[in-house]
């Protein structure tokens, strides 16, 4: 059965509740990962499905709480028997950012290889496409295009148009509102979507600055309804909260303000047939 998987909803705040972003797109015949945030090789067990089976790994944008468990699903799935290169689509920066991860374990990796003598030596190497304008994927029944978004000073960042047979899935990845991912997103089945809930002002851990600097690279509540409105969208569905506890209630009134559609405030391992 097709489906959306949801291995991460929260943000760099750590939450027992929320892991770092990362969401699976789960098929007969791909198993495709947006991003890489603190925790997934764990969601992934929980789900039932190990490191090793992982086709892609789409990374849209190079913020730490979206990539930070990059080498442990490398690792884990040469450790579960992948035989085949690890593969990352990225934005530019993202071979380097990998490039420097192995090199700083390069020692232990080394003393791994030689003593542990596993015979899947090619799941060690590695393959890295970084986006240049766009990226298009399309084989078996699935197709995936990047949508660049708006997250400067991160830049390129990228959402994701994904196709699974006749169902249109957008990722907004982390960005303000975006014109280009209104325009992806047109009759989407679900639109999954960040949001930027609020943050309470606590001078030991940031200056105004900080708060509006954060609020203004996300997308507040009235984005996420009013692109989801004018995309036509059959479902949202909410993801990378910031910060990660909120009032539910409050934040789905907020946004059916503008879009009165369905609107799922995602949690970690929900699941979403396709």
């Amino acid at each position: 059965m097709n489906k959306i998987v949801l291995l991460g909803t929260g943000c760099p705040s750590p939450s027992h509740i929320r892991y770092g972003p990362s969401t699976l797109i789960f098929t007969e015949k791909h198993k495709i990962l947006i991003d890489a945030g603190s925790g997934v090789t764990q969601r992934l067990s929980e789900f039932g499905l190990a490191p090793s089976e992982i086709d892609v790994i789409l990374i849209t944008h190079l913020h730490s709480d979206h990539i930070v468990d990059l080498y442990q699903l490398y690792i884990s799935g040469w450790h579960t028997g992948r035989t085949r290169p690890f593969k990352i689509v990225g934005p530019k920066g993202i071979k380097k950012f990998f490039d420097k991860t192995v090199e700083a374990y390069a020692d232990e990796l080394n003393l791994r290889v030689d003593w542990e003598k596993r015979p899947n030596h090619e799941g060690l190497d590695i393959n890295i496409i970084e986006i240049d304008n766009e990226f298009i994927y399309e084989e078996m029944g699935i197709k995936i295009t990047s949508i660049e978004v708006q997250h400067q000073p991160v830049e390129p960042a990228y959402g994701y148009q994904v196709f699974v047979d006749d169902k249109k899935i957008t990722y907004s990845g982390d960005t303000r509102y975006s014109k280009n991912l209104e325009k992806a997103s047109k009759n989407a089945e679900y639109l999954i979507h960040e949001v930027f809930v609020s943050l309470a002002f606590n001078e030991k851990r940031m200056t105004e600055d900080t708060l509006k600097n954060v609020k203004d690279y996300h997308s507040t509540p009235k984005d996420v309804g009013t692109l989801a409105k004018a995309a036509n969208v059959k479902k949202l569905i909410l993801n990378h909260f910031v910060p990660p506890v909120f009032d539910e209630e409050i934040l789905k009134a907020e946004i059916s303000k503008y879009y009165k559609g369905e609107i799922i405030v995602g949690k970690d391992l929900d699941e979403f047939v396709l």
